[in-house]
Order: C-alpha cells, then sequence, then structure tokens
C-alpha cells in the first residue's frame, strides 16, 4: 500500500485592536522625562479648540497629552518647547488628573503659557505650586500636525531670593525666568514696575569708579494666557539683602534692553533685581559692564540626601584664571576642614557640573565651597546645612532636596 501524504494548511488569523496613538489621549500620554533631553514628539491627530489662549489661537487645532512626576521636594518642573517649520503657535496647559475619556481634567486656570512664536519656556504659573511626587498633564495645543520638540528638567530657580543671587559680569551668560516667583524682598516701585510676578536677582563688583550698567540681549518671552510683552523692569540696588537700598530702575520693551547705576565707588557690590512686563516667561543674554571679572561664577550649589552619602552637587557657568576648589565641612557651622580637593575643568565661558559624594554623614552637617584662583586669591559660597534627624540606622532611605546658593 503506497503511503498517503497529507498537507495540512494552518490558516492564521491576526485580531489587531485598534489604539489610540500615543499622545492622543491622557490615557495614553507621552511621558515627559526630567532629565533635561530634547526629545521629538508627534503632533496627535486629536481635534480641539486651545484651553485659555484666544488671539492667534482660534479655531481647532490639534491636541498633543504629555505627564510627568514631580520629585519629593514639588520642585519647579522647567519645559522647553519648539515646533516644527514652518512656525506654529503652541499653547501649553497644565491638568490634575484623567478623565475616563482620555480628556484631561482639572485645567489649572492661569498655567497656559501661549508661545506666539512656537518657542520658549513653560513653568507653571506665578500663583501656582507643584505637589510632592505628583503627576500632572500637559495638554499641548497647535494649529496643524507636526513636530514638537520638548525638553524638561526640575528646577527650584537658584536666583528667585536675594541671597542666592547669580553673579554677572561681562562674560555674556544664558538665563531664563520662567521658575521664578514675585519677590517678597523688592517692592514693583523700587522696579519701575506696577505689579511683580517673576523676579531673579543678580550681582557683580563694580570694577572702576563711575557708571556700571547690566545689558540684556535675545530676549524671547511668552505670557501665561496673552499675547507676548517681550520686557523688563529692571532695579538697581546697594547695601545686603534684607536692607536693600534703591539707588536707579529701568523699564524697556523689545530684544534688547541696557539700564545704568550712575555713578558708583569702585568695589561697590550691585544687586540687580529683574522682573518680566507682565508676568512674561522670558530667556535672554545677561551681561554686567564695568564689573570685576570673576575667576569662577557660580549657579548653584546643593546638597541631596543619598541612602549612603550627602552628594554635593554645584554648576559654574565660567571659569577664567581658575585653579581648583576646596570642599569644606563643619559640625557646627563655623569651624570648617577641607574633605576633597577639586581641580578645575579649565578656561570656559559654559556650564559646567561638578558631583561629589561625602559617605561619612551625621546627623547634622555643613558644606561650603572655597574657589581658589591660579594667584591663591580665595572665596566662599554661602553654607549649605543638611539635616538627617532620622539617622537612628546607618542607611537613610529617603531623598530629600536642600539648595542654597552663592550670595
Amino acid at each position: 500500500m503506497k503511503p498517503v501524504k497529507f498537507v495540512i494548511l494552518a490558516m492564521l488569523c491576526t485580531v489587531t485592536t485598534y489604539l489610540y496613538p500615543q499622545g492622543a489621549s491622557c490615557t495614553n500620554p507621552h511621558v515627559l522625562a526630567l532629565d533635561t533631553v530634547s526629545r521629538n514628539f508627534s503632533v496627535s491627530p486629536t481635534s480641539g479648540n486651545a484651553a485659555e489662549c484666544s488671539a492667534g489661537f482660534s479655531g481647532s487645532g490639534k491636541i498633543t497629552i504629555f505627564k510627568f512626576t514631580t520629585d519629593a521636594s514639588g520642585s519647579c518642573v522647567l519645559v522647553h518647547i519648539s515646533t516644527s517649520a514652518p512656525v506654529q503657535v503652541a499653547e501649553v496647559a497644565m491638568y490634575t488628573g484623567c478623565g475616563g475619556t482620555g480628556t484631561p481634567q482639572g485645567l489649572q486656570t492661569g498655567s497656559s503659557v501661549c508661545f506666539v512664536d512656537g518657542t520658549g519656556y513653560w513653568a507653571p504659573s506665578q500663583t501656582l505650586t507643584l505637589s510632592a511626587s505628583t503627576t500632572y498633564y500637559l495638554r499641548v495645543w497647535t494649529p496643524a500636525a507636526g513636530t514638537i520638540t520638548m525638553s524638561a528638567r526640575n528646577y527650584p530657580p537658584p536666583n528667585n531670593l536675594c541671597s542666592g543671587a547669580s553673579w554677572i559680569s561681562d562674560d555674556e551668560r544664558d538665563d531664563n525666568n520662567a521658575c521664578a516667583k514675585a519677590s517678597t524682598e523688592v517692592t514693583p516701585v523700587q522696579l519701575c514696575a506696577f505689579s511683580l510676578e517673576n523676579t531673579a536677582f543678580y550681582t557683580y563688583i563694580v570694577e572702576s569708579s563711575g557708571v556700571s550698567s547690566v545689558q540684556l540681549n535675545n530676549i524671547n518671552c511668552d505670557n501665561l494666557n496673552s499675547a507676548a510683552e517681550t520686557g523688563f523692569q529692571i532695579g538697581f540696588f546697594v547695601g545686603s539683602c534684607g536692607s536693600l537700598i534703591k539707588i536707579s530702575c529701568a523699564t524697556g520693551s523689545g530684544g534688547s534692553l541696557t539700564a545704568t547705576t550712575g555713578w558708583l565707588p569702585s568695589g561697590t557690590q550691585v544687586f540687580v533685581a529683574m522682573d518680566g512686563n507682565s508676568g512674561s516667561n522670558c530667556s535672554y543674554k545677561i551681561t554686567a559692564f564695568n564689573a570685576t571679572v570673576l575667576p569662577i561664577i557660580l549657579k548653584y550649589f546643593t546638597a541631596w540626601k543619598r541612602p549612603d552619602a550627602n552628594r554635593l552637587t554645584w554648576l559654574t557657568t565660567t571659569e577664567k584664571n581658575f585653579s581648583h576648589f576646596e570642599l569644606e565641612k563643619s559640625s557646627d557651622g563655623v569651624n570648617f576642614i577641607s574633605i576633597k580637593t577639586i581641580a578645575g575643568k579649565g578656561a570656559n565661558s559654559k556650564e559646567t557640573t561638578y558631583s561629589f559624594d561625602d559617605n561619612e554623614v551625621k546627623a547634622l552637617q555643613y558644606y561650603r565651597l572655597k574657589y581658589i584662583d591660579v594667584n591663591g586669591a580665595y572665596t566662599y559660597s554661602n553654607v549649605l546645612r543638611v539635616s538627617r534627624d532620622d539617622m537612628t540606622n546607618a542607611k537613610v532611605l529617603f531623598s530629600n532636596h536642600v539648595t542654597t546658593t552663592l550670595a
């Protein structure tokens, strides 16, 4: 008997489930990592109107949803956004929840920033405060399809207080005031302003007796729920934080602004308080003229509590004729010892980050930076106070953020 060959045909059936594309709803949003990395996202096909922005934002456009989660300190979240060419306007609005239909819920009134040129910084409104370890949703409206480029980071503004004033000189530095809140240390009239919304402080030393000035260039501003008003109010002060004495103020609009102090003697420390017109979130380049050139400009000095160590991190924006840092520690905030020498990374005018883990931690410790130039001259940062009240065991199982900046 001949063998019989059977051919068995197996028909495979594929079942496809069609889901909303990522970013089309808050149930499947783009996750915004708070790591400073710029990423491209496709505008979703979901249609809708702008949440709060009006002039130039009318009609149905495209809605793309993002989400982020705050850190354990509820730090301000700073987002940079840009849209694909041709230039599109964009609105970014914040919500606290996600509805069952995939629509964000709980619009935070006043959180919308209206980007009339399609690019700029978003941060929570000056009247809003983020909760710690909480997820929020960003609803981005654009008039048409395209690409959205976004980066984000936790950003407790280092110079929102006079005590954290950022040092400036004739080396131009990039900065922004998007995460700043209204100052209570100066008054609107001292800045030639009607109101204060997002105040940033700077400081410098007058090099030669005479007039000094501050210049802002490349000013790019976006307003909360309104058209952009590019400009600043600026106040100059002498004295010390807590007892500032106004010497002059100025206001101006447009892409650049120069303000002067009047005659001052050499060696005078000047404090500069700036506030954006009508609460503008602005990026800009800032320069001080007739200002002493510093070997370094320290943008911030921070401490993080880690399970087995205190992590000290600092960032410089300028290093010239600079030699090295001495990281110092104290148990009483008065008597300090050096625990680490860190060499500078060479002459530059770019942001440079340093970090060191102190593994010999106690319940209460103080830290400061001593920075020394090539001629042996030195100065100190402000002092960080790090308290670890629950150190009953060898390890501490939490991570909080403590920040003090250069005064």
